[in-house]
C-alpha cells in the first residue's frame, strides 16, 4: 500500500503551484506589452473604403485629455490615441468643428458625426449609442505640498484643509466620509492648485492627468502626488452611433492593438512632474492568495487530524439524538395541541385589530397577478365597498392618476424581494370621490419559500394630503396674483442656474416695479390697488415669449427669469415691459397712468447663486429708477459690492482670532419673548452683533452669509453659543430667574452627525447647563436632511435643551415629518407680521399654522411684532409668545438684567 504524503509535503507541493503561477502571470505581463497585429476582415475593409472619412466629434475643454490649445487646434492624451489608432488602421479622421459638449452629443445622436472620442458610458447612454473600452482612465488624487508630510494615505485627510472644487460630485462625498475635513471651496482644479501651493489648504483633490497638465502649465514645482483618492472612477470610452456596429467592432480592435509601450509614451508626453509611487497592489493580491491557500491547507491537515475523533463523537450524539427523538415523539401530540390554541387566539387578537381601524386603515392580500384575495371591513367605511364585492383585480379601481402607473412596478419588485419604502397611490370610492393612501407592501410565501402575492397595508392620507396642498399653495404662491412668491421663485432661480451652468448658458434677472403705485392706493384705495397688481402680472406674462418664471417679489415689485437670455436680448425683453406699462390702466371707469422701472443682472457675471444675482438686480434696478427710459443694468454697483464683501470677510476672521473674552467687535444682544396673554417674561433670544471698526455695525443678514460661503460659520457659532453660556452663568450667579435663552443654529452645521454632543460638550465645560438654552434652526435647513436633523435634535430635547423651528412658513415641510418632529415650538417668519392686519392670506397663514402646531402639542412664537393691532390678533387667535420691537428692540447683558431681573423682583416682593 503506498504511503500516504505527509503534511510537509502537501505544503511544500502547494508552494510550487504558487511559485508556477506567479511566473505564469510574469509572462502574460510580458506578453501584454508586445504589439498586437490588427487583422480587418474583408468586410471591414470593405465598409472603411465606402465610409471614408470618419467624422469625429472632441470636447474642446476638457485639458489634458482633449482641448484646444493656443493655436487653436485640438489636442490631448485621447486625440493622441486616435490618430495612432488611425495610423495602424490607414483610416482618415476628420474632426468636427463643434466643440461644445451639449452640441457634441446632439450632432452623434443626429447622426452628422460618426464618434465622440471621449465619453462615460451609462446605462442611460447605452441605449443611444454604442461603447468601446476606455480610452481614458480618470483617477482622483490627493495633491500636496512637497514639504508636507502628514498625508500618506486618503484617511490622513481627516482634519486638514482640502481644497475642492465647487458642486463637483466627489465634493459631496468628501464632506460625508470625513465630516472633520476643513472644506476649502474654488472654482476650478487649477485653483485649487494654487491655493496648496499659497498654503490656503493643506491638499487638493483633483484628477491625476489634470494635477500633471497644470503643474507643467503653470510650473507648481514644489507640488506632489501623495495617494490616490478613488481610482479609475470615471473612465471615458469611444461612443460610436448605434446604426454603425462595424465601426465600432473597427475601433475596439485598434485600441486592443495598442502595446503597453505605446500607451505610457502617450502618457508620459502629457506628464508633469508629479511622481507616483509604485502601486503594490498586485503584490499585495498575490500574497493574500498564497496565504489564503496555505491557511486552507493547513487547516484541512488538522481536520484530517480530527474526523477520527470527530466519528467518535457522532457515534455518541446519535446515541442521545435517538434517546431525544423518542422522547420528543412523546410529547409531539400535546405540543401540536398546545400551538393550535395559541395559533386561534393570535388570529382573533388580528382580526379583532383589522376589524377595529375602520376610518383609516385598510388591511388586503393579492396575488401575483393583483386579484384581492382579502380584504378588511375597513373598506366599507372608507371606500363605500362591500367585503364580498370586492374581489377584484386592484387595478380595476385606479384612478388615471400618473403616479398609479407605478404600481405594477413596485409590486413585482416587492415580489422578487425588494423592501421598497410607502408609496402613494389614488382610488375612486362609491361616489366617485378620489383618496389617497400610503401603502406598505410585503411579499408573501407558501411553505415551499415560493412567492406567492403580497399583503399590505393601505393608509388613507386624504386630509393630510389636501392640508399639504393647502400650505404649499399659501407657502409658493400669491393669493393676488397667482404668480408664484418670493421664496419658491428663489428655489426656482436657483435650478435655473444649474441647468444654464450645466449646459454653459446665460440667464437674465430682471427687477421690475411700478412707478406711482402709492399714490394709486391713497386715492382709489387697495381695492384699485389689488386690480392694478393683477393686471400687471397679466401683461408681464403675455408681454414674455419662450421660457421664463415670473414672481410677484412683494408690494409692486415683480421678479422675471430669463433662461438663455443674453445681455442685448434682456436689454430689449425690458424695454418692451417699459412700453407696455405706458399703456394706461381702465379701473370703475378711471383712468388710471402708472410705469415701470426695470433692473437687469446676468449670469454669470454678477453673480454665481440667486442671492447674488438678486441683489445685483437690486442695484440695477435703484440705478434705474434714476434714468429717464427706466431700464439699468448692473455695473459698478457689483464691484463696490465685492470689495465690501471682501473687507468684511477679512474682518470677521480677525475678529474671531481674538479670545472671547476680548473681542471688542463681536457682542451679543438679548431680545425679550413675551408670553401672551399675561404678557410675562418668557425667556430671551440671543442676537450676534458685529460692531466694524470702518462700517460700523453690520447687520448678520449680511456678515453671516458670508461667514457660511467662507466656513467661518463654525466657529462663529461656536463663539456665540461660549459668550451666551458665559453669560448665563453670570445671570445665574446673580439670582436672574432668565428662564431659556435661544441660540440660532446654521443649516451648515446640521451636516455634522456629532453636533448635539459638540453642543453639549461646549455647554458643560462653560459651567452651564442645558435646562438654560434653546437651539433655534430655520425650517428649511431643517428639511434639507430631515432624517439627520431630526436625530440631532432628539439628542437634545433627551439632554433638556428646547428646540424651536424658526422662520417656520417660509419652508415647506412634509407633515409627516413635522407630526415626528422633536421640537417644542414653532417660529412664524415675520414676514407673516409685518402686513397682518391688511393681508388676509398672512392671517390665514398665521391661524393655520397656530392651529397646527396646537394641535401637534407644539407652542407657537410670532416674530416681529411692532404694532397693537398684531398683538391683539395674535392674542385672539392664542398665539403662545410674541416677540418684537412692540416689546422691547435687543439689548445688551446689563440691561436686559437691569429691566427684566428688577421687574420679577419687585413683582415677587409685592407677592410677599
Amino acid at each position: 500500500m503506498p504511503k500516504k504524503p505527509t503534511a510537509y509535503t502537501n505544503v511544500f507541493l502547494c508552494i510550487l503551484l504558487l511559485l508556477s503561477f506567479a511566473n505564469f502571470t510574469r509572462a502574460d505581463v510580458v506578453e501584454m506589452t508586445a504589439v498586437r497585429p490588427i487583422t480587418l476582415n474583408e468586410h471591414e475593409q470593405q465598409w472603411l473604403s465606402e465610409h471614408q472619412p470618419i467624422r469625429v466629434g472632441v470636447d474642446g475643454y476638457f485639458p489634458p485629455y482633449t482641448y484646444i490649445n493656443e493655436n487653436d487646434q485640438i489636442v490631448g492624451m485621447a486625440v493622441d490615441t486616435l490618430l495612432l489608432i488611425g495610423q495602424k488602421l490607414g483610416i482618415e479622421f476628420v474632426i468636427n468643428d463643434e466643440h461644445r459638449w451639449p452640441d457634441i452629443v446632439k450632432n452623434l445622436q443626429q447622426k452628422e458625426i460618426d464618434i465622440v472620442l471621449t465619453m462615460v458610458n451609462t446605462p442611460e447612454r447605452e441605449n443611444q449609442f454604442l461603447f468601446t473600452s476606455p480610452i481614458v482612465y480618470k483617477s482622483l488624487v490627493i495633491i500636496g505640498k512637497n514639504n508636507n508630510h502628514q498625508i500618506n494615505n486618503r484617511s490622513h485627510i481627516a482634519n486638514k484643509t482640502i481644497a475642492i472644487v465647487k458642486d463637483y460630485q466627489y465634493s459631496d462625498k468628501l464632506i460625508k466620509e470625513f465630516p472633520s475635513v476643513t472644506p476649502f471651496v474654488v472654482d476650478n482644479m487649477r485653483e485649487a492648485m494654487e491655493a496648496v501651493q499659497a498654503n490656503q489648504a493643506d491638499a487638493a483633490i483633483t484628477f491625476l492627468a489634470a494635477a500633471n497638465y497644470y503643474q507643467l502649465k503653470y510650473s507648481f514645482s514644489d507640488l506632489k502626488f501623495f495617494a490616490f483618492y478613488e481610482k479609475n472612477n470615471a473612465n471615458e470610452s469611444i461612443a460610436v452611433r448605434q446604426d454603425f456596429p462595424i465601426l465600432a467592432s473597427i475601433m475596439q480592435k485598434g485600441l486592443s492593438s495598442l502595446s503597453s509601450t505605446e500607451k505610457i509614451a502617450i502618457n508620459e508626453a502629457w506628464g508633469a512632474n508629479i511622481t507616483l509611487p509604485k502601486d503594490n497592489q498586485d503584490l499585495i493580491e498575490f500574497a493574500a492568495v498564497a496565504g489564503v491557500l496555505i491557511l486552507l491547507l493547513s487547516v484541512w491537515i488538522l481536520q484530517a487530524r480530527r474526523n477520527n475523533q470527530a466519528l467518535t463523537i457522532a457515534n455518541i450524539n446519535t446515541a442521545n439524538a435517538n434517546m431525544a427523538l423518542n422522547e420528543l415523539k412523546n410529547n409531539l401530540e400535546k405540543n401540536v395541541l398546545e400551538r393550535t390554541l395559541q395559533l386561534t387566539i393570535s388570529e382573533n387578537r388580528y382580526r379583532g385589530l383589522v376589524e377595529s381601524l375602520e376610518d383609516e386603515y385598510i388591511f388586503y392580500q393579492h396575488d401575483t397577478d393583483g386579484f384581492v384575495q382579502y380584504v378588511s371591513p375597513s373598506v366599507t367605511h372608507i371606500l363605500g365597498l362591500t367585503i364580498t364585492g370586492f374581489g377584484e383585480y386592484y387595478y380595476k379601481l385606479l384612478t388615471d392618476n400618473p403616479k398609479n402607473q407605478l404600481i405594477s412596478g413596485y409590486i413585482q419588485r416587492i415580489i422578487n424581494g425588494e423592501k421598497l419604502a410607502p408609496f402613494e397611490i389614488e382610488i375612486f370610492d362609491t361616489n366617485g370621490v378620489i383618496h389617497t393612501f400610503e401603502v406598505l407592501e410585503r411579499p408573501m410565501y407558501d411553505d415551499e419559500g415560493e412567492c406567492i402575492g403580497c399583503e399590505g397595508i393601505a393608509h388613507d392620507v386624504t386630509s393630510r394630503k389636501q392640508q399639504q396642498d393647502m400650505l404649499y399653495q399659501l407657502s409658493h404662491y400669491d393669493d393676488l396674483t397667482g404668480l408664484i412668491n418670493r421664496y419658491f421663485f428663489k428655489i426656482l432661480l436657483d435650478e435655473n442656474i444649474q441647468i444654464c451652468l450645466q449646459n454653459q448658458q446665460p440667464l437674465a434677472l430682471l427687477f421690475l416695479d411700478l412707478t406711482r403705485f402709492k399714490i394709486i392706493n391713497d386715492n382709489f384705495g387697495h381695492s384699485a390697488g389689488d386690480y392694478i397688481l393683477q393686471q400687471a402680472a397679466t401683461r408681464i406674462s403675455t408681454t414674455l415669449n419662450g421660457t421664463f418664471t415670473v414672481s410677484r417679489f412683494g408690494g409692486d415689485k415683480f421678479c422675471i427669469a430669463l433662461p438663455n437670455k443674453a445681455a442685448d436680448e434682456a436689454n430689449a425683453i425690458a424695454t418692451e415691459l417699459v412700453e407696455v406699462f405706458q399703456q394706461h390702466f381702465e379701473f370703475l371707469e378711471q383712468t388710471i397712468i402708472l410705469g415701470c422701472r426695470v433692473g437687469i443682472s446676468l449670469f454669470p457675471e454678477d453673480g454665481k447663486d440667486a442671492e447674488a444675482i438678486l441683489n445685483q438686480a437690486d442695484s440695477a434696478l435703484y440705478e434705474a429708477k434714476k434714468r429717464p427710459f427706466g431700464v439699468a443694468f448692473c455695473n459698478k454697483q457689483q464691484a463696490i459690492h465685492n470689495k465690501r464683501r471682501l473687507i468684511i470677510e477679512q474682518g470677521l476672521r480677525k475678529a474671531l482670532a481674538e479670545p472671547v473674552i476680548e473681542h471688542y467687535q463681536l457682542f451679543a444682544v438679548y431680545q425679550p419673548l413675551i408670553l401672551l396673554p399675561s404678557q410675562g417674561l418668557g425667556g430671551f433670544e440671543a442676537l450676534m452683533r458685529w460692531d466694524h471698526p470702518d462700517f460700523g455695525l453690520i447687520s448678520p443678514a449680511e456678515f453671516i452669509p458670508i461667514a457660511e460661503n467662507t466656513g467661518l460659520i463654525f466657529e462663529l457659532s461656536r463663539w456665540m453659543l461660549k459668550t451666551v453660556c458665559q453669560q448665563l452663568v453670570k445671570w445665574h450667579e446673580q439670582g436672574f430667574d432668565f428662564k431659556r435663552v435661544s441660540v440660532n443654529l446654521s443649516a451648515l452645521e446640521l451636516m455634522s452627525i456629532n453636533l448635539a454632543d459638540d453642543l453639549l460638550a461646549v455647554i458643560t465645560d462653560i459651567g452651564a447647563e442645558p435646562k438654560w438654552l434653546k437651539f433655534e434652526i430655520t425650517e428649511t435647513a431643517l428639511m434639507a436632511i430631515p432624517e439627520q436633523s431630526i436625530d440631532i435634535l432628539q439628542k437634545l430635547i433627551q439632554a433638556d435643551i428646547h428646540v424651536a423651528i424658526d422662520d417656520f412658513g417660509t419652508g415647506y415641510s412634509s407633515l409627516a415629518y413635522l407630526k415626528s418632529l422633536p421640537a417644542t415650538m414653532l417660529k412664524i417668519d415675520q414676514s407673516f407680521i409685518c402686513n397682518l392686519i391688511h393681508s388676509a392670506e398672512d392671517q390665514a397663514v398665521v391661524k393655520a399654522v397656530i392651529n397646527m402646531a396646537h394641535s401637534l402639542g407644539k407652542c407657537v412664537t410670532a416674530e416681529g411684532v411692532e404694532l397693537q393691532d398684531q398683538l391683539d390678533f395674535l392674542i385672539e387667535h392664542h398665539c403662545d409668545v410674541a416677540q418684537g420691537y412692540y416689546f422691547s428692540k435687543p439689548m445688551n447683558a446689563d440691561d436686559a438684567y437691569h429691566k427684566y431681573a428688577v421687574i420679577i423682583n419687585s413683582m415677587d416682593d409685592g407677592a410677599h
